[in-house]
Formats: C-alpha cells, sequence, structure tokens
C-alpha cells in the first residue's frame, strides 16, 4: 500500500518573509491498480499539488530523496518557495482505469526565488541496463530497459519541468561494466563522452539491480498470480565535470498478471496498465519529479561550438528558453589530469559577456564587444546566462 502524506508548509508575513497569495489550477492523475481507487486518488491529488508548486516556481521536496537522493520509503511532502495554504478539489473523474482530479490551491509564493532557472537544462537519457539479464528470462522482458527509458525521458521534458531531453539513446553506455569495476572515473568518462556527443548538461542512466519473481508456493499459487519485485537504481551526471550529481533508487514489489511462458509486449500500453507496469511508472515518475527540483536553481550551461572574430555559437536555443538580447558570461576551462590519473575540472569566469543575436532551435549565435578577444575565447569553452536581478 503507498502511503502519502500530505505536509503543507505555509509561508506568512510574521516569519518576515514577502509572500503573495497565488490561486493555481492543476491536473494530476493516477492509475488505478487492483480496484484501490482511494490509494489512486491520493496519488493523484499529490500529482496535482506538485503540478501547482512547480508552477509557481516552488520546490517539491519530497523524504524520498533525504540521503542523497536515494528513494527510501514511499512518504511525500512539499516544501520550498511556492508553500501550499489551501487545496481545493474542483472536479474527479475516473476514466480508462485512470483517475483525474483537477486541484485549486492557494500558493503563497515568497519573492525569494531562484534565479538561474530561466533556460531548460539538456539532458541524455540513456537506456536503462540489466544487471542480471537471466531474470529478464521470465516473460521475455529484455526490453524493458530500453522502453522504460523512453518512457522516463517523456516524462521528464512535459509538463513544468525545467529539464529538456535532447537525446534517448539507442545503445547501453556500459553503466554495468563501470559498476562492476567500481570505477567512478570510468562513469565520469561516460558521462562526458556522452554529453559532448549529444549537446547535453547532464546525463541519466539507470540499471535495474533486480527483476526477480517470487517463488510460487502452497497449493493456493495455482490460482493466485505470483509477485514481481523490481530495483531500479539512477544515475544523474554532470556531462561536464563527469561528477555523479546524485542517485535515487526506487524498490517495489507488484503483481505478475502475465502466464509465466508469455512474451510479454512492454512496448505496449497494456503492459504499463497492469500493476506491475502502473507501479514502476509511478516509481519512475517520483524520480523524474525528484531530478526536476534537483536541478531546478543550478546554471544552464552552454557549450562554445565555434568561434569566428568576434562571433561565437553556442549548443542551446529556442527550445532551451535563449532569446535574442540575452546576455551571456563565457567560462574559460582549463581542465587537468592529476598525478593519480584523474580527471579534474577547472574554469575561471572571464570578463566577456556576449549578446545573443540570433537565436535557432537548438543554438544561437552570440557577438562579444572586447576588442582583440579571439586569443582567449576557444571552442569547449561555456557560456552561463547572465542573472538579471
Amino acid at each position: 500500500m503507498r502511503v502519502v502524506t500530505l505536509a503543507f508548509f505555509i509561508s506568512l508575513a510574521a516569519i518576515g518573509l514577502p509572500a503573495q497569495a497565488r490561486w493555481i489550477e492543476a491536473q494530476g492523475q493516477a492509475p488505478i491498480i487492483n480496484g484501490n481507487v482511494s490509494d489512486a486518488r491520493a496519488k493523484a491529488i499529490e500529482n496535482a499539488i506538485q503540478q501547482s508548486l512547480m508552477a509557481a516556481g516552488g520546490e517539491v521536496s519530497s523524504v524520498q530523496q533525504i540521503v542523497d537522493g536515494v528513494l527510501q520509503n514511499t512518504q511525500v511532502q512539499w516544501r520550498g518557495q511556492g508553500n501550499v495554504d489551501q487545496v481545493d478539489i474542483v472536479s474527479e473523474e475516473v476514466r480508462d482505469n485512470r483517475i483525474y482530479i483537477t486541484v485549486r490551491a492557494d500558493i503563497w509564493q515568497r519573492d525569494k526565488q531562484c534565479q538561474a532557472s530561466e533556460y531548460r537544462k539538456s539532458v541524455t537519457v540513456a537506456p536503462f541496463e540489466l544487471a542480471r539479464r537471466e531474470q529478464a528470462n521470465y516473460g521475455d522482458i529484455y526490453a524493458i530497459g530500453e522502453v522504460a527509458a523512453e518512457r522516463f525521458a517523456r516524462d521528464l521534458s512535459s509538463g513544468n519541468s525545467h529539464l529538456l531531453v535532447k537525446h534517448t539513446l539507442q545503445r547501453p553506455v556500459g553503466l554495468d561494466e563501470a559498476l562492476q569495476q567500481l570505477s567512478l572515473q570510468q562513469l565520469g568518462e561516460i558521462a562526458r563522452r556522452v554529453g559532448e556527443h549529444n549537446d547535453s548538461q547532464y546525463v541519466i542512466t539507470a540499471i535495474f539491480d533486480d527483476l526477480s519473481v517470487a517463488s510460487e508456493r502452497g497449493w493456493l499459487s495455482t490460482w493466485s498470480n505470483p509477485q514481481r519485485h523490481f530495483a531500479l537504481t539512477f544515475y544523474l551526471l554532470d556531462a561536464y565535470s563527469g561528477e555523479t550529481i546524485t542517485r535515487a533508487r526506487i524498490s517495489e514489489n507488484a503483481e505478475w498478471t502475465y502466464a509465466r511462458n508469455a512474451k510479454v509486449d512492454v512496448a505496449a500500453d497494456q503492459f504499463w496498465r497492469e500493476p506491475f507496469g502502473a507501479v514502476l511508472a509511478q516509481n519512475m515518475q517520483d524520480v523524474v519529479q525528484g531530478f526536476d527540483a534537483k536541478l531546478r536553481c543550478q546554471e544552464t550551461r552552454g557549450r562554445i561550438v565555434q568561434v569566428d572574430a568576434q562571433t561565437i555559437q553556442i549548443n542551446i536555443g529556442r527550445v532551451n528558453g535563449v532569446k535574442t538580447g540575452d546576455q551571456l558570461k563565457v567560462v574559460q576551462e582549463a581542465n587537468f589530469i592529476d598525478q593519480q590519473g584523474h580527471y579534474r575540472q577547472k574554469w575561471h569566469v572571464s570578463d566577456y559577456t556576449a549578446v545573443v543575436q540570433q537565436v535557432n532551435d537548438t543554438t544561437a549565435v552570440a557577438t562579444i564587444g572586447n576588442a582583440g578577444f579571439l586569443g582567449n575565447v576557444q571552442i569547449d569553452d561555456w557560456v552561463v546566462p547572465v542573472i538579471k536581478r
């Protein structure tokens, strides 16, 4: 049973932070699993409130991420710049075995807002890997890693997300091998390579640690469906430094409603409506919201891909939120390999400011007013938006 705790943190003038009230309507939805409408209703309300807070610029937080992003239980709470004072349910509808709930939330908005969230950060999602491929033989679900990654990527780019999925790769990147060798250096090399090849600031990959099916015991097992366990660990990687920003692990049991010798189509929508697929999708959505909140206030970086006289071209554009006239600060890299053979990132913020002159979907062109800058600014340096205060 999924337990949902709604903990509303009210931000009032008495605590000394300026605030303004704002009513926001948002819709949440959730699948009805095993006929449990009350559980689905709680999840739909939770989702709707999360959407309201994110629309208001608030930070969605969860006790599931209290230890470096590792999901440890199923209680959820919200806090941050947007604080819920009152929630009214506007409408409620059950359709196609899902429940849809629209809420109207009174959100007190603090004046102190995140200043680094104007641009969407580019992300590449790699196919999820299987630590024990033989477990996928039950149900012939070898494709679950690729399909789950595609679904995760769609959720990551939807709604009010501060992230933009540039690519969903078709081939695994070697996460399982890096983990077996306990090599953070290899993991960092993967992140930098994938990020550079796909114009992404972050790389997300994951591995199914477990997809086992519970042993069938007793005469009742003849008429009942077995339980299948999943454990899925996510890695959020910085594609510039190669560092692991955080990880998140989701783990749960769910009813497996297919025959023992069935070949299950995990790409079919029906799979994600069945109990196992629905619970997996629900847990992945928690990770999506956690990662989005984790990166919301991080600076968006654009890589310089071309330098010509006093003009630079960068690998972020209209889809990231770049506009003509935006000002960008040039950051120059001086990365190196230390004596132990480890990659180290080093940079300094230059005196150069670029002004965006032309914006395309995925790139932008900017000019730098400083005379004689060409010898200093190079390809693979990067830019960050100048925060207007």
